[in-house]
């Protein structure tokens, strides 16, 4: 009886985090709200799977919107001006002939593939690092390449989620963000426990 209670909380819990996400993101005009709202989403998860229960969602996923707008955007816009570049890049090399653009498709592709690993890595790391950006950047670059195959599953396991939901609208509307939130911010848990303990043994 206490397991299926359980499994219904954390069920409520989903669903109310991924309602606030989108909430969130339809009220600041999708431009102004998506970002913002992601990082709250993550923030909320974080500290669930950390344990902490007892805090008001809804007032600490406000706060955390406020708070990380300005900052939330910037890596938006980084984000998604990387990806239009990756995107007309790949286009370009793939509509060319000639070794040199066998190569650079495969260079564009390579990029496209660590762009991906970051991304898996960027909204769980965000929200634990209080450092400048720049900073914060490098040390998702790192903790990405060094934990590859952990950033890989991290990625696939979106891809297979977004197949698995994409089939229920219901599960997608209602669970998706959150259910996505959850999944990476459980990995990368992982990944930073592992990347800790092994710098604990070489000190």
């Amino acid at each position: 009886m206490n397991k299926l209670m359980l499994f219904f909380d954390w069920i409520y819990r989903l669903l109310y985090l991924n309602a606030l996400w989108v909430l969130f993101t339809v009220a600041g005009l999708v431009v102004f709200g998506l970002f913002p709202s992601t990082t709250s989403m993550f923030y909320i998860a974080k500290e669930w799977l950390n344990g902490n229960k007892d805090f008001p969602v809804f007032k600490t996923f406000f706060t955390k919107f406020k708070e990380e707008f300005v900052r939330s955007e910037i890596i938006g816009a980084i984000v998604v001006g990387i990806a239009v570049l990756l995107y007309f890049d790949l286009q370009f090399f793939f509509q060319k002939d000639g070794t040199i653009f066998y190569i650079l498709r495969y260079l564009m592709l390579t990029v496209a593939f660590l762009y991906v690993m970051i991304l898996a890595f960027l909204f769980p790391l965000f929200v634990q690092m209080k450092i400048p950006l720049g900073e914060f950047f490098k040390n998702v670059l790192f903790i990405s390449i060094t934990r590859i195959l952990h950033s890989v599953i991290m990625a696939a396991g979106c891809f297979t989620i977004f197949v698995v939901f994409a089939k229920f609208a219901g599960l997608f509307i209602f669970f998706f963000g959150s259910t996505i939130a959850f999944w990476l911010t459980w990995n990368a848990k992982i990944a930073l426990n592992k990347i800790h303990q092994k710098r604990e043994i070489y000190q």
